[in-house]
């Protein structure tokens, strides 16, 4: 079985720790870790910044995204201790990264995890809609805590 687990941010660390240690996965499943550093956005509050400044900021994300999917790989090491795992860092629109790599890879199935965090999530359609709509195969939403006031976190029901 091919996995690609598809990583956002150290909140999606928890959930997705519980989840591939209670799950029983085939003794050859392979897994294949992603994240998308996502580009400053046209018209957004940090596109009027210098461009030197704005390197650094997408080198300082993809940085933060490759410590996040060691985190990861980590992670399903500690229960899946004799997998083949791989990671990649790409810079892009997670959308249509997850969902390139997961038809690239032949995938049986995506891993990601799912909250919405602002109004033009709402807008524009989060990423979870768009590859569960659009993937070539099963996807597995795990729901991630949302934050609450106060910055304590719940957790949402399925």
């Amino acid at each position: 079985m091919k996995v690609l687990v598809a990583v956002e941010d150290e909140q999606f660390l928890g959930a997705m720790s519980t989840y591939m240690a209670a799950y029983p996965w085939p003794a050859d499943s392979k897994f294949h870790i992603l994240h998308v550093a996502t580009p400053v956005k046209v018209g957004s509050f940090m596109s009027v910044l210098p461009g030197p400044l704005l390197e650094n900021i997408a080198k300082e994300r993809v940085k933060a995204g490759h410590l996040l999917v060691e985190q990861v790989k980590n992670a399903i090491d500690s229960v899946q201790n004799n997998a083949e795992i791989t990671m990649e860092v790409v810079e892009g629109l997670p959308k249509e990264e997850i969902l390139q790599r997961a038809n690239d890879l032949k995938v049986s199935l995506i891993v990601m995890g799912s909250h919405r965090r602002s109004v033009s999530d709402l807008m524009v359609g989060n990423v979870f809609q768009s590859v569960v709509s659009n993937a070539p195969c099963c996807v597995l939403v795990i729901p991630l805590p949302s934050k609450k006031a106060g910055g304590e976190t719940q957790s949402r029901g399925a």
